[in-house]
């Protein structure tokens, strides 16, 4: 449908609702039906001078919640999303290794990946939709981005120590195993990107990979280098979504 104009804050509630939403596993044609109907909604009330309050109450969150649950969940459309996202993060992770020294990983880390994956998907979930929710100002979103970061360094990390605590036999590739493996985590990140018609697939992985390549070229200890090229990285990665969203969103783009 053709873009009403709106008010900035209409705007900002339509882009919230839609990260809700979208965070809430709703299907994403649903949401679309639900947001173009309530920017219709928002516009007749602004035409007569009447504030959004007039449609969606006092409490934006109780409202977002009220439609959520009437919408099912896509059960569908996430069971294809969870193993795209888990498959497409370890790519990342596994050519970012190969790039650093090559691809060396205990059975209990390649167990462990999938698992750590499904808690960083939940927590970012999570995380959209607290701040989507809430009228939070720009250093309590990021606040939360870094909390979620820290988060996803702690798992990560932990998953490193794994192999100290539980035995696990090692998997070692060679130069030509690095190649081919490092070839499929490419064209698979490729492949992502054409069939969501996004950049996200290849974007993520410069997130990896570029912040520990260039703080490796500072004179940090070993260990700040990787605390701090890690909070940068989930930092970024964390960031990059949430904004995506709001740009993907109808009314950001007027």
């Amino acid at each position: 449908m053709n873009q009403l104009p709106l008010s900035k804050k209409s705007q900002t509630f339509i882009e919230n609702l839609r990260v809700y939403l979208f965070s809430c596993g709703k299907k994403t044609t649903e949401i679309d039906e639900i947001t173009d109907e309530l920017e219709v909604h928002l516009y007749e009330a602004e035409k007569d001078n009447k504030s959004v309050e007039h449609i969606i109450g006092t409490s934006p969150k109780e409202y977002m919640e009220q439609i959520s649950g009437e919408m099912s969940f896509d059960v569908r459309g996430w069971a294809k999303y969870v193993p795209i996202f888990i498959l497409g993060a370890f790519s990342g992770i596994v050519l970012k290794d190969i790039i650093f020294g090559g691809f060396r990983y205990f059975l209990v880390e390649l167990i462990g990946y999938p698992l750590v994956c499904i808690i960083l998907l939940l927590a970012y979930m999570w995380t959209f939709r607290h701040i989507s929710s809430n009228n939070l100002n720009k250093a309590k979103e990021f606040f939360f981005l870094y909390l979620v970061s820290f988060l996803s360094i702690a798992l990560f990390a932990g998953l490193m120590f794994l192999p100290n605590y539980i035995e696990s036999p090692i998997i070692l590739l060679g130069y030509y195993g690095n190649l081919i493996v490092a070839s499929m985590a490419i064209s698979f990140l490729i492949g992502i990107s054409i069939w969501s018609k996004t950049i996200v697939s290849i974007v993520l992985p410069v997130f990896y990979i570029v912040p520990e390549y260039l703080i490796g070229f500072t004179d940090l200890s070993e260990g700040n280098q990787l605390w701090i090229s890690s909070l940068v990285m989930y930092a970024l990665i964390g960031g990059y979504l949430f904004f995506e969203l709001k740009r993907a969103s109808p009314t950001s783009a007027k």
